[in-house]
């Protein structure tokens, strides 16, 4: 088949389309054909109407993924459990304070039961003494 078969048979084809196209639109009643023209028309307005652009379509909800992705890394990265504080070095000056401190407690200590050994023997020495 030539090029030129090709084209007289496009042709043909059209030809009928075309036909058989006005032929059912012409046995539409006017209802129909009515709504049929306000929906071409809307068509045409939408196609008119102002678009936003796609990256304002699709920028929210790229920011909220990213969002979450990010809240999932920091929550990944996190450590389980928050680490013990390090101690510094205890200077020289800082252990003899503490020594000093423990040392006179304990010299208070001593001198408090010797006190109250003390107030024991008064006691059993007044107690014995006037029951005598």
């Amino acid at each position: 088949m030539s090029e030129h078969d090709v084209e007289r048979t496009d042709e043909s084809l059209e030809r009928r389309a075309r036909e058989v196209f006005d032929a059912s639109v012409g046995q539409l009643d006017a209802a129909t054909t009515a709504r049929l023209r306000a929906a071409r028309h809307a068509a045409v307005a939408e196609l008119q109407a102002p678009r936003r652009p796609a990256w304002q379509r699709w920028s929210l909800p790229v920011a909220m993924a990213a969002s979450a992705a990010l809240v999932g890394v920091l929550l990944w990265r996190a450590p389980a459990e928050s680490p013990e504080p390090v101690a510094g070095p205890v200077s020289v000056a800082a252990m003899d304070a503490i020594e000093m401190v423990a040392d006179d407690d304990l010299e208070m200590v001593t001198e408090d039961l010797e006190f109250y050994a003390w107030l024991e023997q008064a006691e059993d020495a007044g107690n014995s003494g006037g029951q005598g």
